[in-house]
Order: C-alpha cells, then structure tokens, then sequence
C-alpha cells in the first residue's frame, strides 16, 4: 500500500569509502554461486524469524487496519505469538460437575464452536486475508494455570480452583482441538490451529526468583514435574501441536560457577527432556541493569547475551540434549529483544525504541544460523499493549499515540521499533556461503532469483569499516547495489538507504545493521553446494585446571568432501584470567582468534563465551582429537563442537 509506505525516517546517500581513524576495515567474502546448507535447510524461512509477537485476530489493530496492512503486507511480517488467549478462555470456563478442577468438556465444545463459526468466521472474517501469515504458538500463564489457583484471577470466588498439572493439560488439549479448525477444512470453520504451545511463561521467575517470601517458593523439581504431567495429558487429546517449555527468563547457565545450569536447565532436560517437543527460553540484552538494587544511581551497561554469550548457551544445550537423548530437542526462542532497567518506567521517546531495538538484529542473525534446530524465533513487541500501561504506557511497543511526540491526537502511529521489520521487509532465497574473519562482525547472505542479500551487523559500540567482495561473477552483469543500514543518529533511530557501486566500502555504525542488495541482470546459478553438520563431544562442563590439556574425540568425519572445518568452544573465565586458550586438533597446533564475540562481560560475575577456531582441512582424520589448554585455573570448558563443511558440485 504505496500510501503507507513512508513510515520510516530515511537518510539517503552514499555512505561508501568512509576511512574513519578508528574504525578498522574487515573484509568479507560472498561466494553467490555457492550454496550453503545447514543440516538439510537452506531457505530463508521467514515465518521463522520475522515475526511479530501478535496474532490473526488482534485487538490491538482494531481501528488500525491500516498499520497492520502494511506490516503484514508490505513488510511480509508473520504472526507468532498469543499468550492471553487461553487465560480468558479458562477464565470464563466452567467446571467439569463429574470431575473436580477440571474444565466441563460441553463448555469448551460450545464455547470453541462459537469462537470458531462466530467470532473467526464472521466477527474477524476481514482478517481471513492474513491466515497464510500466521503461525501462530499459544501458552499458559501462571496466575491462570497453576495448581490450586482459581480461574478468576480477580474475584476468585467466582471461578473453579485449578486441581492440579493434568487438569491443565486436559484444558489446553481440549482447547487445541475445539477452538481450532481441523486440517483440510475451509476457512469459515475457525481460525488454523498453533503449531506449538508453551505450558507456563517464565514459571520459575514467577514462582521462585520473583516471589519476596522465600517460604511461598517453590522448588525447580515441581514446577518441571507440573510441565511432564500437564505434557502427557495434553497429548491425550492431540499430538500433532508441540508442547513444551520451560520458557526460561533469564538463562544465565554460568552463575554460581554453573549451579543455574546443574539446577534448572540440566535438571529439566533430565527431569522433562522425553516429554517436552521443545525447549524454550527468552534472551534479552540490557542496556542498563539496576544490578540487583534497584537504586537508579547504580544502574550499570551494558550486560548483553549478544555475542559470545548467546553462542555459549546454546551450544551448552544442544550438546546435553545430544548426549542426554542422542539429537537436539528443539529451541524455541519465544522471546528476545533489549532491555533498558533505567528509563523502562518512563514515557515512550524514541531513543529507548533503539534501546530495545538494536539487539533484535544481532540476535536473529545468531539464531539464523541454526535452522535446523530453532523452530522460531520472535523478537518481544508488542502492538499497543494497553494491559501493561501503568502510570506510563507499556514501552515494549510497536504503536504509540501521536500525542505522546507531537501534537494533541490520539491517533495510533507507529513507534521507532517498526524500522526493524523495515530493515528486513526484502530478504528471502537460499543461503550462500559468505566468510568473515572479525567475530565483532556477524554476516550472513542469501540468494533469491537475481537478487542477493547481504546481512552485516557490528557488535562493538565503534564504527566499523566493512569492505565485500563478490567473488566469481563478472562485474558487467552486475545491474545496481543498494541498501540500507539500521542505526541512531541525533538520538533517533533512522533507516539510512545506500547508494553504491561493486567493490565500495561501508561503515556500520555503533551496533549498527545494514542489509545490501545486488541485483545481477539475469538468475545466478549455484555451481556448488557447501554443507554444515555438526558433530558434538559428550564432555559437558570440564573444569579447567592451569596448563593441563582437556582431550576431545570427534568420529566418523567425512574426509571425502571436506572443505575445512571450525572448533566451537565454549567456555567460562574468572575475569583477570586468560581468555583465550592453546589449541591443538590431532597434535597440530591451530592459531586462536584473539578477539571475542560481542561486548564487555565485565559486569557478569565472570566470562561465559564461545570462540570458533579454524582447522586445517589437512590436519583433519576420520577420527580426530582436540586438546584445550589455559595457562592459569578456572573457569569450565562449556561444549566443544566439530563443524564440518563439505562441498559438493552441483547442477540446478
């Protein structure tokens, strides 16, 4: 909707052969007629990543068609997440007279009928037109679903009390199966069921690290036995959608010396891994902190997972699933974004909009990078958000009212944090291989008809040069290079669009992402296809001791087609310690990169990191060993990772 479409702030012009004194140039490699598989996925799946954390039938649009035209539209943003639908139903529920804590099953066949024949069909039927664009994962929330609470959260004299785990696994069930329509059935029948659902958000925050009184706390053990049981009852009625959990908050698996880890996200594979169809957390960088005291005057940045942190966590867990259950269970990231401790509470500006924003990029470009093993990935904004307005309005927003920058209307228009779906609104095909050596620089680039994208995010708060290079195409069929790059200027976030030419280089600015697009004249053609596996040790937390080798033994590599190979190691340090550590793969030594992935940790109470090192493929054997070695004692070798990269001609 062309009359939509200036919604952004643009800076337009060239913004190639900066050579700043302080930003040092990295280059980049892009091979566009090698294809690059993760595993069996090479397609760019935005139902996946480009999400917006709303539904099909949103309230918060609802005299804003037009806004949601043009992100869904437009933008081609996808629907993902609705975490208030099963509340108000279980709400209104009644229960079951033949079972007590349980729903009445004639409530939910009746009350699912008319939501489906009634509201979807007719009430919401002008949204129909947006069904291909929902993907969409429910879940439960602890004031509504945990045992012994009542279904009115406000009067709770007037709702039944929650008897226990299966009876809330009964519900979600029956819910799945009646307020949904069915495959194959046309779309007047109700809206198409979720693909996934999350039994209780963030439950141990909820009930243990959020609760003052230390004795109404409850133990890690019951809360993972509540998601087994409410898992097997749900799957009675259904096991087609995907349960899991445990949506944890905040996934610091390092703290006290791996205690979180030992005692919440281990203890849940252990405990729950065999009934949960994914794992779920939420990941979010701070800007500022308020380090556990809440005094304004010691708030603290920044304390981010961007980077090395992220890395280290999920490598961390699909290595015990690995060894646990011999395959990944799958990561579901239902939430990510920025934090701010400081101005959260404040009214909306637009400075905080980039606050927030700034590490959706980054962050998505991490999990890009695992297809095979994310299911999704939704960045935290919301619409307008008017449950969570207090004394100012709910900051993590897609829309604010005019008023609150300018003039006296109450017309809804759209915050800063729009600029991230417009920063994304193009990219789509096939990934191709692109190569950087500067880990404070994340790419990534796919190929789609005669188009490819080019994805470059800096990590570091200082400006970074960036120099392509498009390798094995001659220049003369190339048409036009253009882009554009995510950043803040005058403390406004703005959408700054590229004009260039092949072989210019480009500054990112401070946590800056750009995306470049090159049009060729005509399709490229993928000659050769480059596929990532991973193979994974089964040595989980190996405490590192001054000076003495950690051995790793990685089998069956495929030699044949071996293009080269990394080492993915993740590790914690004391901070004051050595970071980075000797390397040797089958008694060769291999060189170290010297610099770390993303930010400062200094304000975590120690390093938990990951690094990848490149191998040799010379150096390489079927069978293959991996000595690390730190000069001083410390800290844990998290997982180590073989990723092998074979190539292989190919003909399309």
């Amino acid at each position: 909707m062309n009359a939509l479409k200036p919604f952004f702030t643009l800076f337009i012009g060239c913004i190639c052969f900066y050579q700043s004194v302080i930003a040092q140039t990295s280059t980049i490699n892009i091979y566009p007629q090698q294809r690059y598989s993760i595993g069996s996925i090479q397609e760019f799946d935005r139902s996946k990543y480009i999400v917006l954390h709303a539904t099909q039938m949103e309230h918060d649009f609802i005299g804003s068609e037009k806004l949601m035209d043009y992100v869904i539209n437009d933008l081609d943003v996808y629907l993902g997440r609705n975490n208030g639908i099963m509340g108000g139903v279980i709400h209104r529920s009644k229960e079951n007279p033949k079972q007590t804590g349980f729903v009445d099953p004639n409530f939910m066949e009746t009350a699912g009928k008319r939501f489906r024949e009634v509201e979807y069909a007719k009430k919401w039927k002008h949204t129909h037109q947006y069904e291909s664009h929902n993907f969409e994962m429910v879940g439960g929330q602890v004031q509504f679903f945990w045992t012994g609470h009542s279904t009115n959260i406000n009067h709770p004299e007037k709702g039944w009390t929650i008897s226990g785990p299966e009876a809330i696994g009964d519900f979600m069930g029956q819910f799945i199966n009646e307020f949904y329509r069915d495959k194959g059935t046309p779309i007047s029948d109700g809206p198409i069921r979720p693909e996934y659902v999350e039994v209780i958000n963030e439950p141990l925050w909820e009930l243990i690290d959020g609760v003052a009184d230390l004795s109404e706390r409850k133990e890690p053990k019951e809360i993972f036995e509540f998601h087994n049981k409410a898992s097997q009852a749900f799957k009675k009625h259904n096991t087609e959608v995907k349960i899991g959990g445990y949506t944890a908050a905040f996934p610091f698996f390092d703290d006290a010396d791996f205690e979180q880890w030992n005692s919440r996200m281990k203890l849940f594979y252990d405990m729950s891994g065999e009934y949960m169809d994914f794992v779920s957390i939420h990941l979010y960088d701070f800007n500022h902190h308020h380090l556990g005291d809440n005094d304004p005057t010691t708030f603290d940045g920044p304390i981010n997972f961007t980077g090395g942190r992220i890395e280290a966590t999920l490598d961390l867990m699909e290595s015990y699933s690995m060894k646990k259950y011999g395959t990944v269970i799958p990561i579901l990231i239902s939430e990510y974004g920025g934090r701010d401790h400081a101005t959260e509470g404040k009214p909306w500006y637009a400075e905080r909009d980039w606050d927030y924003m700034k590490s959706m990029s980054p962050m998505m470009m991490q999990f890009m990078q695992r297809p095979d093993h994310i299911v999704k990935a939704i960045p935290f904004m919301i619409g307008k958000a008017e449950w969570g307005r207090k004394e100012n309005p709910y900051p993590w927003r897609l829309l604010r009212q005019e008023f609150e920058l300018e003039g006296k209307s109450k017309k809804w228009v759209f915050t800063d944090q729009i600029k991230f779906y417009e920063l994304w609104s193009e990219v789509k095909g096939s990934k191709i291989n692109i190569t950087s050596q500067d880990p404070t620089l994340l790419v990534d680039a796919y190929k789609d008809d005669n188009h490819i994208y080019v994805a470059l995010s800096n990590l570091t708060r200082i400006p970074k040069n960036v120099s392509l290079n498009l390798l094995n195409l001659p220049k003369e069929s190339l048409l036009k290079v253009e882009g554009k790059q995510l950043t803040l200027k005058d403390h406004q976030p703005i959408l700054v669009l590229i004009n260039s030419q092949l072989g210019d280089t480009y500054q990112l600015d401070s946590e800056g992402t750009a995306i470049i697009t090159y049009t060729f004249k005509e399709e490229i053609t993928s000659l050769v296809n480059i596929k990532e596996t991973k193979h994974y040790s089964d040595l989980i937390l190996q405490e590192i001791q001054a000076s003495k080798a950690t051995t790793y033994t990685f089998d069956k590599l495929n030699t044949t087609n071996l293009s080269s190979a990394k080492i993915r190691i993740g590790y914690s340090r004391p901070h004051g310690q050595k970071v980075f550590p000797t390397v040797r793969v089958n008694g060769k030594e291999v060189q170290v990169p010297q610099q770390l992935m993303g930010q400062s940790q200094h304000l975590r109470p120690q390093l938990f990191t990951s690094i990848e090192v490149d191998v040799p493929k010379e150096y390489l054997l079927e069978s293959n060993t991996v000595e690390i070695t730190f000069p001083d004692e410390g800290g844990h070798i998290s997982s180590v990772i073989l990723k092998e990269l074979t190539k292989n001609n190919i003909s399309e």
